[in-house]
């Protein structure tokens, strides 16, 4: 296995035939890690989630368990998402139980619990973002699973971007730095952040672009708080190839030289995401339909088999 390095899934295929397709192909990838998304707002039937977890962990890939809600990346969702969906802190009774569910069920298989993603922007926070709140949730969460699972590694929430300069829609920056103002660091063992730019959604600058840029994100994030004594994580990073000039091959190239770069700082570092999505809320020209490194009928993309080739040269 590649060390540090993870994947991200969401579980859109939910065949048993589709779901050893997910595991054969992070098996040959090496992903020492998943990124698992559980989602509160729409659960995953449980026979599902529990076959994947089994086989998952029966494979020897370890599961980061992330407890959120999946909020598709459409316009009305960013901008209003409350008219789909509310706050975790609106309904805590209901998150609660939702968190205290899965911990109990897969504490023999996953330890590393993430609570919820990208707080500090208005789609995922589902109001205007406020680290005050978001403090409150984790200071509500974190003593619960510890209480259920004492050897649990309890992750605070991925930030959008660097944490410096404003990329999304009703984006916080200085949102980490509220949150250690306010007393988070007594309740989580690892922080993490999400250092995309927005050419990673559409743009027609060149290879060497992505690398210089996406580097710089990470570097503004770790000089910023170079003061935190507890490690931090990559939990999503990645390019969508749908409206970008660079091809799939120079993108698996990107990605390979910032796992290298990532590891080099010791940060754990997960690509976003594993297969394409096709929900029907989407348009078909939204670039977060094509992040996978499988396309939606589970085949291989370019993108999978440059980042296979690269990986394997690793152990070469």
């Amino acid at each position: 296995m590649i060390p540090g390095f993870g994947m991200n899934v969401v579980l859109k295929h939910q065949s048993e035939s589709d779901l050893r397709t997910y595991i054969d192909s992070l098996k040959k990838l090496k992903t020492e890690w998943i990124r698992l998304e559980l989602n509160y707002f729409d659960p995953i039937p449980e026979v599902v989630l529990d076959f994947f977890v089994r086989e998952v962990h029966q494979s020897g890939i370890k599961i980061l368990g992330l407890l959120t809600g999946l909020v598709p990346g459409t316009f009305i969702n960013c901008t209003a998402p409350g008219l789909k969906f509310w706050n975790p802190l609106d309904r805590l009774d209901s998150y609660i139980e939702f968190v205290t569910k899965y911990v109990s069920r897969y504490q023999s298989s996953i330890d590393h619990w993430e609570i919820w993603n990208e707080p500090n922007t208005l789609r995922f926070w589902i109001k205007k973002p406020n680290s005050s709140e978001f403090v409150r949730l984790i200071k509500e969460t974190s003593p619960i699973i510890r209480s259920l699972q004492p050897n649990s590694t309890i992750v605070m929430g991925g930030i959008m971007g660097d944490d410096t300069n404003v990329y999304a829609p009703f984006q916080k920056i200085d949102f980490l730095r509220e949150c250690l103002e306010k007393g988070i660091d007594d309740f989580v063992d690892i922080y993490n952040f999400h250092p995309y730019i927005p050419a990673c959604y559409m743009s027609w600058k060149k290879k060497e672009f992505y690398t210089s840029e996406i580097k710089r994100s990470i570097n503004l994030y770790l000089e910023k708080y170079h003061d935190v004594n507890k490690p931090h994580w990559i939990s999503e990073i990645g390019i969508c190839p749908l409206w970008v000039r660079v091809s799939q091959r120079e993108i698996a190239e990107v990605l390979f030289e910032l796992y290298q770069y990532s590891r080099s700082l010791n940060l754990h570092y997960f690509l976003w995401t594993l297969t394409d999505f096709n929900d029907k809320e989407y348009s078909r020209l939204n670039p977060e339909t094509a992040f996978g490194v499988l396309n939606w009928e589970l085949e291989e993309k370019e993108l999978y088999k440059g980042l296979v080739e690269d990986f394997s040269k690793l152990n070469s």
